[in-house]
């Protein structure tokens, strides 16, 4: 018996030793599968060395890593989820999950986008069991914007189609049907060698989000490969669809709420369109919200149906004040030049910040052009230098130290809605309305050498 009960600890003692010293790869799985088949301890040690040799992986999956997996993929990617399938977690890979995520069978837009196929995603996303007036009815917009594709064609087999073709292919090919044989195959792939068709690399979204406490996320109802070679006239009457389609559908405008703006990244072909759609009527008497805003020095008072206006994502246009305050051509301020260089110079008189060469140089030369916290850094820091003490500055530096200011009272005035929780929503409209107004002013000064007419036209769309 004594012999048993050391053999016992012993094989206690090398389990132990086994879990204690390794990382063995989804270990509280391998345990609840040793509880449910009532494995012995030896059995339960050698299961672990499998795992660690990874010739086991226990796929007794709970709710919660599922649920963990997801959130990763959908942050992450498949890189992300892939490396933590790998490590000591082994959470599920994105096969394993692929059913899960697929509660919403979207419609991929084949060819020409139909209104029908439009109808058929707003349905899916936005029906449910409540009746139309039991659901609040909110102010709503629609977001259009690209995202990476795999740049390859597929087979859609809900509707016998070939996939993942850009917008070209409406003219070029006479049918997206895959048929009983291979000829219209051939034809595309004839196509896209010849370069009259591009297989899309990016996938063109449309969304629609409720502007409500909850329920608030945007759900896309359209998803199209482009190669982003369209014209201006192809993108308006795209959005025009989506529009039709929102006031048309039961699930749309009747159940949820009306159209109020159409947003964007400030993409040229788009921008275009959004001007033809939501500046072509100009508010007048009989208008609700006229009496509100016609005594309002300076808005524009144009507008789409329904008082239908653009917007031009905050994220973006921040980035593109940064990109150019970081290029040589700068933005000219009364005569004073405002670039990466003279920046260098000026950011360095802030006193609170432990700067170097090599920090400025960072925050000027970005490696990553896409990163909003740096370009919100940057411009706050500008604002910053208005405060700075200027009793032993020389003439010159009064003059460049007061254009300084100039800016960074515009760029503070910009920045407090969006990074400042305190500010009630007036506070928020007066800032917004300054930052307006000395864009305006500097812009009527100095045209184009203030900031790009595009640049000027999305920042006054936002606000």
């Amino acid at each position: 018996m004594l012999t048993r009960a050391r053999k016992k600890l012993a094989t206690y003692q090398r389990f132990y030793r086994i879990i204690s010293s390794n990382n063995v790869p989804g270990l509280p799985r391998l345990l609840s599968n040793s509880a449910d088949q009532d494995w012995s301890i030896s059995k339960t040690s050698e299961m672990a060395l499998l795992s660690l040799q990874g010739k086991y992986h226990p796929r007794n999956y709970t709710d919660f890593d599922k649920d963990l997996a997801i959130l990763i993929y959908e942050l992450g990617g498949g890189g992300a989820l892939h490396a933590l399938n790998k490590a000591p977690s082994m959470l599920p890979g994105r096969h394993t999950i692929a059913n899960i995520r697929w509660q919403h069978r979207l419609r991929i837009s084949v060819g020409e986008v139909t209104i029908s196929s439009i109808l058929e995603n707003i349905e899916i996303l936005f029906k449910d069991d409540i009746e139309v007036g039991e659901i609040q009815r909110v102010g709503i917009t629609l977001s259009q914007d690209e995202i990476a594709g795999d740049g390859r064609p597929c087979y859609l087999p809900e509707t016998d189609e070939i996939g993942g073709l850009c917008e070209h292919a409406i003219s070029e090919l006479d049918t997206h049907k895959v048929g009983c044989d291979l000829e219209s195959i051939k034809a595309a792939a004839r196509a896209v060698r010849e370069g009259r068709v591009h297989v899309g690399k990016e996938f063109s979204v449309a969304a629609f989000s409720r502007h409500a406490e909850s329920d608030y996320g945007a759900k896309p109802v359209l998803l199209m490969p482009t190669c982003k070679q369209g014209s201006w006239e192809s993108s308006a009457q795209l959005l025009q669809k989506l529009i039709q389609a929102w006031k048309l559908s039961p699930y749309g405008e009747a159940k949820h709420g009306p159209l109020l703006s159409i947003a964007s990244d400030g993409d040229g072909t788009r921008r275009a369109a959004l001007y033809l759609i939501c500046m072509h009527r100009k508010l007048g008497p009989d208008d609700p919200i006229y009496k509100f805003l016609s005594d309002l020095v300076g808005l524009n008072l144009y507008t789409g149906e329904g008082g239908l206006t653009m917007d031009f994502d905050y994220k973006y246009l921040f980035k593109r004040l940064c990109t150019l305050l970081c290029s040589k051509e700068g933005i000219l301020v009364n005569d004073v030049v405002v670039n990466k260089a003279l920046l260098a110079q000026w950011l360095e008189r802030l006193s609170g910040h432990d700067w170097s060469d090599e920090i400025i140089h960072a925050l000027l030369n970005p490696k990553d052009a896409q990163d909003v916290g740096r370009a919100i850094k940057l411009l706050w820091l500008i604002a910053d230098l208005r405060d700075i003490d200027t009793s032993e500055f020389l003439p010159s530096e009064r003059n460049t130290h007061r254009a300084i200011s100039i800016l960074g009272e515009m760029f503070d005035a910009l920045l407090q809605p969006f990074i400042n929780p305190d500010l009630s929503l007036s506070s928020q409209i007066q800032s917004l309305v300054k930052f307006a107004h000395l864009a305006c002013a500097l812009f009527i000064k100095h045209d184009g050498d203030f900031i790009s007419h595009q640049l000027y036209g999305d920042l006054q769309c936002m606000l």
